[in-house]
Formats: C-alpha cells, structure tokens, sequence
C-alpha cells in the first residue's frame, strides 16, 4: 500500500525528533541504521536474535560449538544459537513461541514455563507478561542447573532482573551474561545494583533492532 507523501514527512520527522538526539549522543549506532531502511525482513524470518546488529556479532565471537547456553525468552535467538552449534536450554513463557520455535528448530531444547496468578516473583511491569503476573517457577528453571557449569546466559523475557541474579553462579569464569533492552532504564540501574554482578566486566552495545526505528541497547556482563 502506497504511504501519501505528506504521511510519509510526518513519519520522517517524528522519527527525527526521536532518533537524532540519541544518535548524537550515540554516534557508533548511525551504522546499524541499514538495518531499518534496507529489506523489510524481521529477525524471524532470518533467523537472528531479536537484538541490536552489534549485539549479535559480538555474541558470534563470544560463542564456540559445543558452549553451555540457557535462555529466557526464545525465539530467532534460539535457532541461531543452535545453528552455531550452541548446546542451549530455552525456557518460554509463550506457548505460541514454544510451538513456532520447535517447529523451525526441532533439535533445540525449549521448555514451556507458564506464569501463575499467585506466587513470589513478580514480573516487572513494564514487561508484557500477558496479564499473568508470577514468575517463580519460570525464574527458577535455572536452578538445576550445576554452577559454574554455562558459557553464556541471555535475559530476554520476563522477570528479567531476577533472572540475571539468579544466573550469576551458574556461568563459569569468563562466561557472559547478556541484558537485552537495557535502554530501558529499570532494566540498566536495576543490573548495576545486582550485588551478584558487583566486580564483572560490563560492555553496551547500541543500536537499531530490524524493522524498529527505536534506538536499543544490549548490555554484557562477564564474569570474573
């Protein structure tokens, strides 16, 4: 469907008004920017993670065959994962997810962990957790886990603050826990204050996600 040139301007401008401010403060991000105006493809469709361009090819040299891996939140990240050769455990609150994932990827390792209605752990609100508000079986999947056992843990569903606490003794020295969306401001002071993160190494990467005209931030922690 053609866009009328006038819409076409309104959109552009608000997507100046925005993005440029951010850019400024943020100049290495200007070359993911092909990422929103090249092929309109998702990261579904490519099977990538849902993450910022730099994100990902930072991952891809983090990563070995035959690496320890878990994650909430599944979805393009969990078929490329697995496609580098990444021994991961996908834990999914979504069972549309579950279903689509097992499907493109039979040989990945994904678990359907429903929220409940009653319980401890609360899902931050301003995360979709599709109106079911506990969390303590879905954050404690990880807790069979052997410490010091996982090359890398990567946050990107619900409960995400006491997710990453609770993945710091499950990844071994050297490994690497990855926040995703730390532009979100919760999500970036709430990590800084995890005393299970105190000491470790923290790298960012900025950038646009595909199809998001939206500015995002990926963060890395590295454990001593």
């Amino acid at each position: 469907m053609e866009i009328h040139p006038l819409e076409f301007a309104v959109r552009a401008v608000r997507f100046a008004s925005r993005t440029v401010p951010r850019l400024l403060r943020h100049p290495e991000a200007l070359l993911t920017l092909k990422w929103i105006i090249g092929p309109r493809r998702t990261n579904w469709e490519v099977d990538e993670p849902w993450w910022t361009q730099p994100a990902i090819a930072y991952v891809a040299l983090l990563i070995r065959p035959n690496d320890m891996g878990f994650e909430w939140g599944s979805g393009g990240s969990t078929v490329w994962l697995v496609s580098r050769g990444v021994k991961i455990t996908s834990i999914e609150h979504d069972q549309e997810w579950v279903r689509k994932v097992r499907e493109r990827c039979p040989q990945a390792d994904v678990e359907f962990v429903p929220g409940t209605d009653q319980g401890v752990l609360r899902s931050e609100p301003q995360l979709d957790d599709k109106g079911v508000h506990f969390f303590d079986e879905y954050v404690g999947a990880i807790d069979v886990v052997p410490d010091n056992s996982l090359a890398i843990v990567i946050v990107d569903g619900i409960c995400r603050l006491e997710c990453a606490r609770r993945a710091a003794s499950k990844l071994h020295s050297g490994g690497v826990l990855v926040l995703d969306d730390t532009d979100r401001a919760f999500l970036a002071s709430g990590a800084d204050q995890l005393e299970e993160l105190r000491g470790w190494e923290v790298v960012r990467k900025r950038g646009f996600k595909r199809m998001e005209s939206t500015l995002y931030e990926t963060s890395f922690f590295r454990k001593p």
